[in-house]
């Protein structure tokens, strides 16, 4: 089979090289002298000789069969070229979709990896998705936790300025009010709402808005705290002491946003307070009275003590007398003590260091104490010792204090 198709294929590809025409004059020839020698090998077989005859009769035999045989084969061989040349263009086809299929299966595989790579890349990004949706629920309920605890502190601090009786407030940068507790609003009559965004001269009195305004401003201008006493009117006219205390209060970089204030009511403390320097006005007015009242009559008998000291006296009589005289002194001290109480309590005290005539003092302390010692049935004796004295004499400025407090 494999050789047919070799000569067959011989034979096509040597019609295509001659021509038609040169093809058809060589097979002409090549049929006649087939005929020839055909007929002359069979004749020579049956008749022993080959005559002329036949080789004519060949001849003619020949050049009849030889248009058909060429016009047989020609239209053979251009059905075999042309399906020599589908069979070619089918090859090509096929070579081509081959060669189409070769690069569509290397695309394919181009693609497969590049779409494995691609639901890699997916399913990682999905996965990724899927443990940032896990992180953003995590975070999410984190949040929700926080903003509860905010709501619940803020609700606990807002209760806690509600529950607080002393005043709470704070102004902006505008002295705008921005929020207030609950004793505020009763203060001022009006709700938190309210009283947002209005100034303190829209809430107070003329009087106490120029003094609210003013120590405002000095918290503003030297960014310090400051604290005074006010009095502000309730909506009912009830009047109320405050101990007011602003501070300007700053964010975590140090911006300042306004200031914050708190008072407290000192109403009666405030009261009290005047009650007692009322009542230390009238103690002293009437301390001042009845030393008065009470110096006049002394200082008679001290007057008259003295005077009596400069007569003829018996020594007894000038001992009793300078008892008398010592004890009404005295007692003219003690009062000026009392004074002098008075004085300390308002921190107005006074002493007076100077020396102290020390004989005479001895001499007091002797009379006085001798007079005391004889009531009860004693006696009292001073005598001196070397520490006191140095040549026998009382030295007369032995020690430096107030003339009135030895005596005491």
């Amino acid at each position: 089979m494999k050789q047919i198709r070799l000569l067959a294929q011989y034979y096509v590809d040597l019609m295509m090289k001659l021509g038609l025409v040169r093809f058809s004059m060589l097979l002409a020839l090549a049929l006649v002298v087939l005929a020839i020698v055909v007929q002359m090998a069979v004749t020579m077989v049956l008749h022993g000789q080959v005559e002329s005859i036949d080789v004519i009769r060949s001849i003619f035999f020949g050049l009849l069969i030889t248009p058909w045989a060429v016009y047989f084969l020609s239209v053979v061989v251009e059905q075999l070229e042309e399906s020599r040349q589908r069979l070619s263009r089918l090859v090509q086809k096929l070579e081509e979709m081959r060669e189409r299929d070769l690069s569509l299966n290397v695309q394919l595989k181009d693609n497969i990896a590049q779409l494995n790579q691609e639901i890699a890349v997916r399913e990682k990004a999905e996965a990724e998705l899927q443990e940032t949706f896990g992180q953003l629920k995590i975070e999410i309920k984190e949040r929700e936790e926080t903003q509860i605890q905010l709501e619940q502190q803020s609700s606990f601090l807002r209760s806690f300025l509600d529950a607080s009786p002393d005043l709470v407030f704070y102004r902006n940068e505008d002295k705008e009010f921005s929020g207030c507790n609950r004793a505020m609003e009763l203060l001022t009559g009006k709700s938190e709402k309210q009283l947002v965004h209005l100034k303190p001269a829209d809430v107070y009195s003329p009087e106490a808005a120029a003094k609210v305004i003013e120590t405002d401003e000095k918290v503003f201008r030297h960014n310090v705290s400051l604290t005074y006493e006010q009095w502000l009117d309730y909506p009912d006219g009830r009047k109320a002491c405050f101990e007011i205390r602003k501070v300007p209060y700053y964010d975590r970089v140090g911006k300042r946003h306004g200031l914050m204030g708190f008072g407290r009511d000192i109403t009666e403390r405030k009261r009290y307070q005047d009650a007692l320097e009322r009542a230390s006005r009238d103690k002293t007015t009437f301390i001042s009275t009845i030393s008065h009242e009470l110096r006049t009559p002394l200082n008679g008998i001290v007057g008259l003590s003295r005077i009596l000291l400069d007569t003829e006296l018996t020594a007894e009589q000038e001992k009793y007398l300078k008892t008398i005289h010592v004890s009404a002194v005295t007692l003219g001290n003690i009062f000026n003590d009392i004074i002098d109480m008075d004085k300390m309590e308002r921190r107005k005290v006074q002493l007076d260091n100077q020396p102290v005539d020390f004989t005479s003092f001895l001499a007091d302390l002797e009379n006085l104490s001798a007079l005391q010692a004889q009531q009860k049935g004693l006696r009292f004796n001073l005598e001196p010792t070397p520490a006191i004295t140095a040549s026998g004499h009382y030295r007369r400025d032995a020690f430096t204090a107030d003339p009135v407090e030895p005596h005491q």
